[in-house]
C-alpha cells in the first residue's frame, strides 16, 4: 500500500489528471492496481497495488503520470486486503 502526498493544486497537476485518471483505469483493469482513493483536499492519494516485490511496486506507482509532483511516498507492505467481491449479475432466460 502507497501513501502518496502531493503539493497544493496547481495548472501543471491539473493538466495531468486526465492522463493520470487513464493510468489508474488501465492498471486496475489489469489487476495491477486493487484499489485507489484521493482525499478531497487533493493532497493525498492512497492505492493499494499488486505486485511480487517492493520494486515492482515502485515500478508501477513510478508510472503514474503525477509522479514528478509526489512530495513524499511511503510504503507499507501489507499482509492482507479485504474487499467487497463484485459479482456479475445473474442472466435470465426467458
Amino acid at each position: 500500500m502507497f501513501q502518496i502526498e502531493l503539493p497544493d493544486p496547481n495548472t501543471d497537476i491539473e493538466g495531468l489528471v486526465s492522463a493520470q485518471r487513464k493510468c489508474i483505469a488501465n492498471l486496475l483493469s489489469e489487476g495491477k492496481l486493487l484499489a485507489y482513493s484521493v482525499a478531497s483536499n487533493l493532497h493525498t492519494i492512497w492505492c493499494v497495488v499488486l505486485a511480487h516485490n517492493e520494486k515492482e511496486a515502485m515500478d508501477i506507482v513510478a508510472s503514474f503520470p503525477l509522479q514528478k509532483h509526489f512530495v513524499d511516498v511511503t510504503y507499507q507492505k501489507l499482509l492482507l486486503h479485504n474487499t467487497t467481491p463484485t459479482t456479475l449479475p445473474e442472466i435470465f432466460l426467458n
